[in-house]
């Protein structure tokens, strides 16, 4: 065998050994990237099972909100505001919509970060809880906190398998708006009643994001630039991103208080 021939087959042997390399390579990063999808798909999934336990026992523990609701100002109400609160103390109200499965407490942390991927109970869920935006810093366990809150601003999860703000998707279907369009907010010995007036997709500039109340003339224009009903005391926005859109993207809930 000359020299030429020598050179050309341990060529060819290169060239077989780095193809066969590659192949291996492909299937070993092919069999990572399978295994870490599917830790995550699992973690993912135990968190949503955790999340749903966990909010199943707290609406066990509230009792039944319904109930509640058309007892306005009895003891019941006081108890729900006494049992979780000693469970979180970042408690603030709780929050139901009938058609839905939204029927939560709310917490407000000391920033808009903590409760994204926090439960309630303070466990690490990528659940969150819903949580009212840090910077509203009204008493909401006043007599009337339309007096002191004229903007409230509820954030939650879109999540694939349901739960936290998910249903906030149902109301673009007008015909479900229809059906379901009360928010209802239950703070201490209260059952404040929302109007839903407007839902949409937006994005996180939308004016409904306003906070800045200082001046007097600045809530009616801010109720005027959202198309509010013109007997609108205090504004409620639901909040919550949209899947598989633009990270800025939002879908967006508000009512008006009743009474």
């Amino acid at each position: 065998m000359t020299n030429k021939d020598k050179k050309s087959d341990e060529k060819k042997n290169f060239w077989r050994f780095t193809k066969t390399s590659a192949i291996i390579l492909a299937i070993v990063i092919f069999g990572l990237v399978a295994l870490v999808t599917s830790i995550i798909v699992m973690v993912h999934a135990n968190n949503l099972r955790a999340s749903r336990a966990e909010y199943d026992y707290l609406r066990e523990l509230a009792g039944d909100t319904e109930a509640g609701a058309a007892e306005a100002g009895t003891q019941y109400l006081s108890e729900l505001d006494r049992e979780m609160l000693q469970i979180n103390p970042d408690y603030v109200c709780w929050i139901r919509i009938n058609g839905t499965d939204i029927d939560h407490p709310v917490v407000r942390g000391s920033d808009n970060e903590r409760y994204l991927n926090t439960s309630f109970s303070g466990d690490d869920n990528i659940a969150g809880a819903l949580f009212m935006d840090y910077r509203i810093t009204g008493d909401l366990h006043a007599d009337r906190i339309g007096e002191l809150i004229p903007h409230i601003i509820i954030y939650g999860h879109n999540l694939q398998r349901g739960g936290m703000f998910t249903s906030l998707r149902d109301f673009l279907v007008s015909e479900f708006l229809e059906n379901n369009n009360i928010i209802t907010l239950i703070v201490n010995d209260q059952v404040i009643e929302y109007e839903i007036f407007s839902a949409r997709l937006s994005s996180i500039d939308d004016n409904a994001y306003f906070l800045n109340f200082e001046e007097s003339h600045q809530f009616p224009r801010f109720a005027n630039r959202i198309d509010a009903p013109l007997v609108a005391t205090q504004i409620i926005t639901l909040s919550t991103c949209t899947r598989g859109g633009s990270d800025d993207a939002r879908i967006i809930v508000q009512g008006y208080r009743l009474g």
